[in-house]
């Protein structure tokens, strides 16, 4: 399969809560990570053109911060029982 991404990905394996329009909050683990976006795995399936915010943590200077970025979904498809899905960060 050719690779579509415009932007090369790292994996990045870690728990990423969605806040959705009107504030529901969603649970996700992601896939990879770019500086232009993230791939991520939830429960449900995310609506195309959705914008929301994506919220992890990472490990700076050997203090955790917390990142916070807006995004949009750009696809979301079924996989093993979940739904993957892109957003592109904005």
């Amino acid at each position: 399969m050719q690779e579509r991404r415009e932007h090369q990905r790292v994996i990045f394996r870690r728990e990423v809560y969605l806040t959705l329009p009107g504030g529901e909050a969603k649970h996700s683990i992601s896939e990879d990570f770019s500086m232009f976006g993230i791939a991520v795995l939830t429960d449900t399936p995310l609506q195309l053109k959705q914008s929301l915010i994506v919220d992890f943590k990472i490990m700076s200077h050997d203090q955790e911060r917390e990142v916070n970025l807006r995004g949009k979904v750009v696809y979301s498809s079924p996989e093993s029982g979940q739904f993957k899905s892109g957003i592109s960060f904005y």
